[in-house]
């Protein structure tokens, strides 16, 4: 999520990404970004008459890529122990409070399954359309079935998929090494018509670049513009 937003700013479109892992937000470190002071308390939604809910939250730029993330509201360090429901709120408030300005497209980085964040997108959004992402192995491709036949139900597009860490290739010599034992192709979401984007490499500095996104962008982009 975080390599497709930022190549959908370098292209010029404009982007937001949104990191919709209340529990574990990360996208603030994979961005270069760290708050060191622990936060004494954290809104998670907002009242008022009228139904307006006071001054919103203000995206982090980078790279022209405008940022939302429960991240930026506590120390890295901090943990957040909510329920559901309340993490819904938080999620609710990052998508609809934040003051994006002029954005044409929201990347959300949701957590793995079916919960009821995945459902809030689904239902509190605008043109939804979703990319899974699964390893080789066939315990992703159990779980992510399970959301592929969610999304069928609700009549969500998928765009297709992508396939990260699938292997590692050599720096010295270029062999491709697999890194998990390949899942039946009966029982892969490939055999249930969703399309293989990208199959991505292990990499050390996780490092994703134009190349390796090329079919996933272009996907994305002829999504935004239909």
């Amino acid at each position: 999520a975080v390599a497709v937003g930022r190549e959908l700013a370098r292209s010029g479109r404009k982007a937001g990404l949104v990191d919709a892992d209340i529990a574990g937000p990360d996208v603030p470190r994979m961005l270069g970004l760290r708050r060191d002071v622990p936060a004494k308390s954290i809104t998670l939604a907002r009242w008022a008459r009228g139904g307006r809910g006071g001054p919103g939250l203000e995206a982090m730029e980078v790279d022209g890529l405008k940022v939302a993330s429960a991240g930026f509201l506590m120390a890295g360090a901090q943990g957040l122990a909510i329920g559901s429901d309340l993490g819904d709120l938080m999620f609710g408030r990052l998508i609809k409070d934040t003051n994006w300005g002029d954005v044409e497209a929201l990347v959300v980085d949701l957590p793995p399954g079916v919960s009821f964040t995945q459902q809030g997108v689904l239902s509190g959004a605008g043109r939804v359309a979703t990319i899974l992402v699964v390893t080789p192995a066939e315990v992703s491709h159990l779980d992510t079935g399970r959301a592929l036949s969610t999304l069928r139900q609700v009549r969500t597009p998928v765009l297709g998929g992508v396939e990260n860490m699938a292997y590692f290739e050599c720096p010295c010599c270029g062999e491709k090494t697999e890194l998990h034992a390949p899942a039946p192709d009966e029982r892969t979401i490939w055999a249930s018509g969703v399309e293989r984007l990208a199959r991505l490499p292990f990499r050390p500095d996780a490092v994703i670049d134009a190349a390796d996104l090329a079919p996933v962008l272009e996907a994305v982009a002829t999504h935004i513009a239909a």
